[in-house]
């Protein structure tokens, strides 16, 4: 008893903390949505960041993210062109390395190294080298480490000092840009604010605090979790093993009752199918969670076919025969099926569930002897 109590005591407490960290819009952006992250993440931001950096672009917003950078860096007084300034990525030093982003004004220029989530193991000497080699008629050359997470490690502070670099967090970055949008916004091209906010939103989602309290709280509860994870799953792995049990048990009743080939699918699916050549059409019937102290608490029965076009032909005498029945047409796990749900029952009487299977099983019967 004082084990259980113990294992209680420990789960309360993980869920505690758990519910009390901030929480995050789980809604995907585009960009996560189009899987962009991988490898090439990092590129792939840079090319957008030089896209709003360019002051000339088509999104409108003119020199909003440049004089925004600017001013984090403490060099709003500096002026540009705005048809004059040109963004580069992936300018080559004399030894082949690649600083991401170059910008070119004609009083100074600025080399932003860009980082998403990698180390700093960049040859930032280098590029110093390379900026005021080849740029040595502007008055100010400016370095930037752009990065999504915080600067904590001892080493990589010590080069960013080294070699004179400004760290720009950013969330800094975006905070001041937001700041400053203002009467931008107002001339700019509305599809490229929508952009512009899912990019901010997707680095956001990555390393803003909210989801870096997260993966702490995995991390240092991450022994904790497995238990809880595994104590998880034997719970489930009972309650299925009581389904398919009982179905075991419903399957024999319903094939002697209607004379039909039932089957019982990895042995929890109850299921039935009717012109499996033509439009196939199908009763299937499993056991839902009810309570913890009755697993085996709600039986559903639903009417589904497994092709989308198949349920026409039927669906007249389908909603006429079972009126008021919930018809989910865009099932979100299963696009390709249609299901109509059969009003659950709600307790676990074999009488009960044998009658409303005979039932639906004998309408649905006829309507697929008179419909092929």
């Amino acid at each position: 008893m004082s084990n259980l109590h113990n294992e209680s005591e420990v789960f309360n407490t993980l869920l505690q903390k758990f519910l009390s960290l901030p929480k995050m819009n789980s809604n995907p952006t585009f960009m996560e949505i189009c899987q962009m992250g991988g490898d090439r993440f990092e590129e792939r931001c840079s090319q957008i960041l030089r896209f709003f950096l360019t002051p000339n672009a088509c999104h409108g917003l003119r020199g909003l993210f440049l004089s925004s950078l600017l001013e984090v860096v403490g060099k709003e007084d500096l002026s540009f062109s705005l048809n004059d300034t040109k963004v580069i990525t992936e300018e080559a030093t004399e030894d082949r390395k690649f600083i991401d982003i170059t910008i070119v004004a004609d009083d100074f220029v600025i080399a932003i190294e860009n980082k998403i989530g990698a180390s700093l193991y960049n040859p930032l000497k280098s590029y110093v080298g390379h900026i005021k080699k080849t740029y040595s008629t502007r008055s100010n050359h400016i370095f930037v480490l752009l990065s999504a997470r915080p600067i904590t490690d001892s080493a990589e502070i010590g080069k960013i000092k080294r070699y004179d670099y400004y760290y720009v967090n950013y969330r800094t970055l975006f905070d001041t840009i937001k700041k400053n949008l203002g009467t931008y916004a107002l001339n700019a091209d509305q599809s490229y604010l929508v952009f512009l906010f899912d990019f901010i939103r997707t680095i956001e989602n990555r390393y803003s605090t909210n989801n870096m309290e997260l993966k702490r709280f995995f991390y240092e509860n991450r022994r904790q979790i497995n238990w809880l994870k595994a104590e998880y799953q034997k719970f489930e792995n009972q309650i299925q093993q009581l389904r398919k049990e009982r179905i075991g048990e419903l399957l024999t009743l319903i094939k002697a009752r209607t004379g039909a080939d039932w089957w019982a699918w990895q042995g929890w699916d109850l299921g039935v199918e009717f012109n499996k050549d033509t439009n196939r059409l199908g009763i299937e019937a499993s056991f839902k969670q009810g309570s913890f102290e009755n697993p085996l608490g709600v039986f559903g029965i639903y009417i589904t076919v497994w092709n989308r076009k198949h349920y026409e032909p039927y669906r007249e005498a389908l909603s006429e025969s079972f009126p008021g029945c919930e018809l989910d047409e865009h099932p979100e796990n299963a696009p390709t099926r249609i299901y109509l749900h059969i009003p659950v029952i709600k307790e676990n009487d074999t009488d009960k569930i044998l009658d409303k299977l005979t039932e639906v099983y004998n309408i649905v019967k006829a309507i697929t002897e008179k419909i092929k």
